[in-house]
């Protein structure tokens, strides 16, 4: 599944996975795991339309959402919460950084941005980790802070599927978070032995990825602390290239949208480190 245009694709049997159009050319992603005529859905896409069109083809499909994770507060994966009937899943502080940034990245029904749809808070709220049961199909929801702070994942240990939200990404992304939490919560994944990881922008990956992932974010701290102890300023650090922190052949397969989540990156990180000392 590539590209950035309404698209969904059975990535396994019964888990339907949903591409939604996005500022990035990779798009954002939602995921419905699907038992017979009942469904958890992880995530609804970015622009209403198309978190519509995702609400009416389990309509259409005849498939009741039991349960409606969102595996963080962004609202390019919970604009579309309001569609739902069905109780909505988040770590407990995710309800709190909806509630203060809606009005600014969506604003009222009225406001193009939200087409028509209306802020809904998630009301199952967990700390560490919580499961739900789809007819015998255990999910379990897990805390993975570091792409911000109520990052969650849901791990399906049979089929050994994660499904990662933003936590994984082509290249780790910790403007709204910490990039010590995030090393932590990709080595908490690794330690599930996924199969197959769904992300929230691109397409699925192994955990295999995340080994560089990681590499990356400590190469990162490494050198936003060479940099303080230099004087390099925030500014010419976080222009720092890409082709500094990641190997050639990774670099090549890295899509343009995110250098500047890099550049993000290296200001968060120097950020960081500056707190720290």
């Amino acid at each position: 599944m590539v590209g950035n245009r309404y698209a969904r694709e059975e990535v396994a049997p019964g888990i339907w996975q949903f591409r939604g159009a996005h500022d990035w050319d990779l798009g954002v992603n939602a995921v419905a795991v699907v038992s017979g005529k009942r469904a958890v859905v992880v995530d609804n896409l970015y622009r209403p339309a198309d978190a519509r069109r995702m609400f009416r083809h389990l309509e259409r499909e005849g498939i009741e959402p039991t349960a409606l994770v969102n595996t963080h507060w962004h609202t390019d994966h919970t604009i579309g919460n309001g569609l739902f009937g069905c109780p909505v899943w988040a770590h407990v502080t995710g309800p709190k950084l909806l509630r203060k940034y809606w009005p600014q990245w969506v604003g009222e029904p009225h406001d193009p941005r939200a087409g028509g749809l209306r802020l809904r808070a998630p009301d199952r709220l967990f700390r560490r980790s919580a499961s739900l049961d789809l007819d015998g199909l255990r999910i379990e929801l897990l805390h993975v802070p570091g792409h911000t702070p109520d990052s969650v994942g849901a791990f399906l240990p049979e089929p050994r599927i994660f499904i990662a939200g933003d936590t994984v990404m082509m290249l780790p992304f910790v403007r709204f978070g910490d990039s010590g939490q995030e090393i932590r919560s990709l080595e908490r994944i690794q330690r599930l032995r996924p199969r197959t990881i769904l992300q929230g922008h691109g397409p699925p990956c192994t955990a295999a990825r995340l080994s560089g992932d990681i590499r990356y974010l400590r190469r990162v701290q490494e050198e936003a602390s060479e940099a303080h102890r230099v004087g390099t300023s925030r500014e010419s650090f976080s222009q720092l290239p890409l082709e500094r922190f990641l190997p050639p052949a990774r670099c090549r397969t890295t899509p343009k949208d995110y250098e500047a989540a890099h550049r993000s990156n290296l200001a968060k990180v120097w950020d960081e480190t500056l707190a720290a000392r």
